[in-house]
């Protein structure tokens, strides 16, 4: 969590020195990857991880951080490295994290593995796409491809994840589980799927329609949570 920080900081201090947005948000993605995997690592503390397997979750941070820093000097081979890196931070956190437990149990806990494991597949595919597609980190479809994997496929799912717990922890106000908070979540993924797939494919036409599902998502995922807390305010 403390190298997240690090990584904020530089990604910051590079957009005000450098204005390209493709120099500098390598480094934001670093920030929310590494603050959201430092969380799950305190969590899997629970299973009592071996002394090798958080030496597998800590390998990979490294070489995300090495990516990153290798950035000033060769952008495209710099970015294939940390993509490397989030392939196998991905492949850790669905081998390790308690997801799979909670997945087997009902309500809340499932809708939030789910919704995690989605996203670290997605993280999975971020990498992948760094990996493959490295030399067009600039601009264009294939960028969006790669930024939008992360940005919604990984970092979304964990918002729509931990809103159920997050927010009443903030507002005070209860917002009890839905079984329609699977809606927002499947429409998430699935209109992502259909904007890579036009990002990929270079079809203009296909990853709007993806983009705009995608703002759809979110603003069903807010008018469910709302009535989710109209609905707790009536629960005696």
């Amino acid at each position: 969590m403390a190298l997240s920080g690090l990584g904020w900081f530089v990604g910051n201090a590079r957009w005000f020195m450098e204005g390209a947005g493709f120099v500098f948000v390598p480094w934001w993605v670093g920030f929310l990857v590494l603050m959201i995997a430092g969380e799950r690592l305190e969590l899997s503390r629970l299973r009592q991880p071996t002394p090798l397997i958080r030496g597998e979750f800590h390998a990979s941070v490294a070489v995300i951080l090495i990516g990153l820093g290798y950035s000033f000097f060769d952008f495209p081979t710099a970015l294939r490295l940390a993509g490397v890196g989030l392939l196998l931070l991905a492949l850790w956190l669905l081998r390790y994290d308690l997801v799979w437990q909670s997945a087997r149990q009902a309500g809340l806990p499932r809708f939030m593995a789910i919704c995690l494991i989605a996203g670290y597949v997605w993280l999975a595919a971020g990498g992948i796409l760094w990996i493959g597609f490295a030399q067009f980190f600039s601009a264009g479809l294939t960028y969006d491809a790669m930024l939008h994997a992360i940005f919604l496929g990984f970092v979304f799912s964990m918002i729509f994840a931990h809103a159920p717990i997050i927010l009443p922890t903030i507002t005070g106000l209860a917002l009890p589980f839905q079984n329609i908070f699977y809606l927002h979540a499947a429409l998430l993924h699935l209109s992502l799927l259909l904007r890579v797939a036009g990002d990929i494919g270079q079809l203009a036409a296909l990853q709007r329609w993806g983009g705009l599902l995608n703002s759809l998502s979110i603003l069903l995922f807010l008018v469910n949570n709302v009535r989710a807390v109209k609905l707790g305010m009536k629960a005696p």
